[in-house]
């Protein structure tokens, strides 16, 4: 496909090209693997995309904690338990109690990751 482009910034696009040509990419290569870094980005918009994030950067460190659960909230990695009732009893004592939570199973959830919502952390 042929792309033409007007109006770029001239600096930024020879700053690019050089990049490219460091990377050992084409500037076709390059654009594409742009444009797929730029498409896979997504704004956190709330608890449950900050959640999520925590749990996708913290995945590969969470072998440690084989057959427990890990959990996030708040955005980040809150700890691992052994049942769902210390996962529970840890979600209500945070401060603010979360509306949201990521609660995997660490070995056996694989994409299978349960999510809380606060309505089901209430007493």
């Amino acid at each position: 496909m042929t792309l033409v482009v007007k109006k770029v910034d001239e600096r930024k696009l020879r700053e690019f090209k050089a990049e490219a040509v460091r990377r050992g990419l084409t500037l076709s290569q390059a654009i594409e693997e742009a444009i797929d870094l730029w498409l896979s980005y997504r704004p956190l918009r709330g608890e449950a995309d900050a959640d999520n994030a925590a749990y996708v950067r913290e995945r590969r460190r969470l072998e440690a904690y084989r057959g427990m659960y890990a959990v996030f909230a708040h955005g980040r990695f809150i700890g691992a338990y052994r049942t769902l009732e210390e996962v529970t009893a840890a979600l209500r004592a945070l401060s603010p109690r979360p509306r949201h939570a990521v609660v995997v199973k660490v070995g056996e959830d694989e994409g299978g990751e349960l999510e809380w919502w606060g309505g089901s952390m209430r007493p």
